[in-house]
């Protein structure tokens, strides 16, 4: 859907967003064959160990679970916190490459995110033609949370665009009518239930946005989508819980979704916000941030207003709510890990396009020219500086991590 009044002839090219997933890739494959040394990094030496462990003694041993394995002792080290889906693609990636260094193992997150960018270059060439486009896309090209976490060999760059798919088709069923959108939509959360927990948390926000429509009149379609969404959520979530449980039992991982759930210590939420936002200053840029917050307020008081949001803001809010509520809701996670608010990144790329196209017709044409110069500039400079403060030391914490898993293939 275009916005109203967009001029046809200033969207974002086919040839500009090759030329920035071209610099996507280069910006992902900086560092990429350098061994598990940076922040977070002993992620990738983990599950890069779990798809050996398939590799080595096949799904019939290891029921496609997540094990360390020890070649001397024969011994296996299960671990029962997360679906076990990365584990058995990177197992599947290794195979068919017949490579399972730490460069192999990075193509994989970053192949899965250069999916996830080109369909959001898509949905700005649609949405935000012009200028505000053509800057969202370009940070999100080089915003660390997209250059530095979309190779992380992890969870959040492979769920991204399969969440991200998800949600446009509900988006399109909701705004449309047409329901050929819905069985694709189930697909994609099927596999990304599959991958991680996020995903059934996107079920869940569908579901309050299918009954919040209903709640509004508009169509009784809304609330059966509603409780579909919660069924299928709490039957994808017992019966994925219980594969992952199998080797260390319930309690285990209900052990480990408590701890995330609070905080600990004499660690207070006040410290909690001061961490976050200092995660997203640094990781999404201060004008990303500034956009991202500026937009949750506009729309917002738009709302307020009693004014019906046209259908990109609605986008735009759902997005949002996705990706903030694991933050919210898991706060332990959002305390250690700066990359989980990974989810939040094609909230935050909409945003910057949402208030450059509201506020640039505000703006004379020289002003809006500096404005996007400033903007631009801004942001090489602080993902530059971020970029290469990540790539310059190596993390103590992750070596030491990285050690402690040398018994295992």
């Amino acid at each position: 859907m275009v916005a109203p009044g967009a001029d046809r002839g200033h969207q974002l090219s086919p040839l500009v967003m090759a030329l920035l997933l071209l610099l996507l890739a280069a910006l992902l494959a900086l560092h990429s064959a350098d061994p598990w040394q940076y922040v977070h990094d002993d992620n990738g030496r983990r599950y890069s160990s779990y798809a050996r462990t398939h590799l080595a003694l096949g799904l019939g041993r290891t029921g496609g679970r997540d094990f360390f394995f020890n070649p001397h002792t024969g011994r296996l080290v299960p671990y029962g916190h997360h679906p076990p889906g990365l584990g058995l693609l990177l197992a599947g990636w290794f195979l068919a490459l017949g490579n399972d260094g730490p460069r192999a193992a990075r193509a994989l997150p970053a192949s899965f995110h250069l999916v996830t960018a080109l369909v959001l270059f898509g949905l700005l060439r649609r949405q935000y033609p012009g200028a505000p486009g053509l800057m969202a896309a370009f940070a999100f090209a080089v915003v660390p949370m997209s250059s530095y976490f979309g190779k992380l060999v992890n969870f959040e760059p492979v769920v991204l665009p399969l969440m991200v798919g998800a949600l446009l088709c509900y988006w399109r069923w909701a705004e449309g009518g047409d329901g050929r959108w819905l069985a694709p939509g189930l697909v994609l959360a099927v596999l990304g239930s599959l991958i991680d927990w996020p995903m059934l948390l996107a079920l869940a926000v569908v579901a309050a946005d299918a009954a919040r429509r209903w709640w509004r009149n508009e169509g009784g379609r809304f609330l059966a989508a509603s409780l579909a969404a919660c069924v299928s959520a709490l039957t994808l979530g017992g019966a994925v819980a219980v594969w992952v449980s199998g080797p260390v039992g319930v309690h285990e991982l209900t052990e480990a979704v408590a701890f995330r759930l609070h905080l600990h210590g004499q660690y207070t939420w006040w410290r909690l916000a001061g961490k976050l936002f200092d995660y997203n200053r640094r990781y999404f840029t201060e004008p990303v941030l500034a956009a991202s917050l500026a937009a949750a307020c506009t729309m917002t008081w738009d709302a307020a207003r009693s004014a019906r949001l046209p259908p990109r803001a609605r986008l735009l809010a759902l997005l949002g709510v996705v990706g903030i509520v694991p933050v919210v809701g898991f706060p332990s996670s959002t305390r250690y890990h700066a990359y989980w608010q990974f989810y939040l990144l094609p909230y935050a790329t909409l945003s910057l396009a949402y208030v450059l196209d509201r506020l640039g017709p505000q703006l004379s044409r020289g002003s809006r020219q500096l404005l996007y110069a400033g903007v631009a500039c801004w942001l090489v400079a602080a993902s530059a500086f971020t970029l290469s403060t990540r790539y310059a030391t190596p993390s103590r914490y992750v070596l030491k991590r990285v050690r402690a898993f040398e018994h295992y293939l």
